[in-house]
């Protein structure tokens, strides 16, 4: 009888303690604040998909090659989904990039602008039109280009 004593004793302090333990330090606050958000998960996607290879533009005037552009670019999504639905049309996206480039750097206005940053800008919102008009819009929530290299 006093073993049995004994060992309801030590299982009453046992279940005490974790009792105690699960109050004070496992036990959700009533009282807490919500967690905040998650952030969103940004995916990207390169183009060209090859790290050692990049987007090759050649500007043309009077039937000669005048300079070299050399691009890569991130597009970046908010959802695994969009970015499945644009690595499925990534040949065709290319093909509207290499479009969309070669109109622009020949352009006057392209040539003009002696900032850099305002001419990556120009060709970022013009590639996001791009996007928008082959995947619909808000697919891609942002492009940006991770290189430009100009060659004589």
């Amino acid at each position: 009888m006093k073993k049995l004593l004994i060992i309801l004793l030590v299982l009453l302090l046992l279940g005490g303690g974790g009792a105690a333990a699960w109050w004070f330090y496992f036990r959700t606050d009533p009282n807490a604040p919500p967690p905040p958000p998650k952030p969103p998960e940004y995916l990207s996607l390169t183009i060209p998909e090859r790290s050692d290879d990049s987007l090759v533009i050649n500007v043309v005037k009077n039937g000669k090659i005048e300079k070299h552009f050399f691009f890569k670019f991130t597009l970046i999504f908010d959802a695994p989904e969009k970015r499945d639905k644009a690595s499925k049309l990534m040949p065709a996206l290319i093909n509207d990039f290499n479009q969309e480039l070669h109109g622009l750097m020949a352009r006057k206005l392209v040539e003009e602008i002696e900032d850099n940053s305002k001419r990556i800008d120009l060709l970022q919102q013009q590639l996001k039109k791009v996007c928008d008009r082959r995947l619909g819009p808000d697919v891609v929530s942002d492009v940006s280009i991770s290189n430009m290299e100009q060659a004589e």
